[in-house]
C-alpha cells in the first residue's frame, strides 16, 4: 500500500511484552506543524509518564512497557524516534493475569459521525479481579476511561492534540489522511473482547 501522509501528525506505538508476546496500542497526536525529532522525544517522554501514572496501576504486573516508537506521518521520510523507559516499567496489579486475548475496548469519539471519525484501543493486561463472568467490572471500565481522558485537551498529560486518523474513505485510500480531534472517551459495553493475535505464539 502506498504511503498516505497525515500532515503535522505523529503516530505513537506503545510497545509492550506480555507473557513473552509482543503487543501494542497506537495513538495519534497533531502538532499543527511538522514535528522534529526533539518534538517526538518530548511526546514519547510525556506518554511514558502518562502510562506510568494512569495505566500501570490498572495493568497486570506481567506486562512490561518496552518502548514507545514515534513517527512523523507528514511524509514517508519524516522523523522517527524510540523512547525507552530509564528503568524497566511494569504494570502494578499483583494478581493472576487473564489470558492475553482478553481485552476491554475503549472508544475514542470526535464531533463527527462515521467510521473515519472514531478510534479505539484494546486494553492490555487485565487481571482476574477486574472481570466478573464475561464482563469487566464497572469501576474498572470507569478507571480506564478516566486514564485516557488525561490525553484530552484539558487533561494536561500531553501538549499536542489527541486525534483520530483516517487514511481510507469508502474502502479507498485517501490522497492525504484526515486528523480529527478526540473529544470523548467511553466504554460502549463491559463485555470482554478477544484479541487472538495477542495470544503467545501469534501476532508479532
Amino acid at each position: 500500500m502506498p504511503f498516505i501522509p497525515v500532515a503535522g501528525v505523529a503516530q505513537a506505538e506503545i510497545r509492550m511484552t506480555w507473557d513473552d508476546q509482543k503487543v501494542e496500542n497506537t495513538l495519534y497526536f497533531d502538532f499543527g506543524t511538522t514535528p522534529t525529532s526533539g518534538d517526538l522525544t518530548t511526546l514519547g517522554t510525556d506518554l511514558l509518564a502518562w502510562w506510568t501514572a494512569n495505566i500501570a496501576p490498572l495493568t497486570n504486573q506481567d506486562v512490561q512497557l518496552r518502548e514507545i516508537y514515534l513517527t512523523d506521518l507528514t511524509s514517508a521520510t519524516g522523523a522517527a524516534v524510540t523512547v525507552v523507559p530509564a528503568s524497566p516499567l511494569f504494570g502494578e496489579v499483583n494478581l493472576d493475569s487473564l489470558p492475553n486475548n482478553v481485552a476491554l475496548c475503549v472508544s475514542f469519539r470526535t464531533a463527527f459521525r462515521g467510521r473515519s471519525f472514531r478510534g479505539r484501543n484494546y486494553v492490555v493486561g487485565l487481571s482476574e479481579n477486574q472481570v466478573s463472568g464475561s464482563h469487566v467490572i464497572e469501576t474498572v471500565s470507569e478507571q480506564f476511561v478516566t486514564a485516557y481522558e488525561q490525553l484530552l485537551s484539558g487533561g494536561h498529560a500531553v501538549s499536542q492534540t489527541w486525534v483520530v486518523v483516517s487514511r481510507f474513505t469508502g474502502n479507498a485510500p485517501r490522497t492525504a489522511g484526515v486528523a480529527t480531534p478526540i473529544d470523548t472517551v467511553l466504554v460502549v459495553d463491559s463485555t470482554v473482547d478477544s484479541q487472538r493475535r495477542r495470544l503467545p505464539g501469534r501476532g508479532q
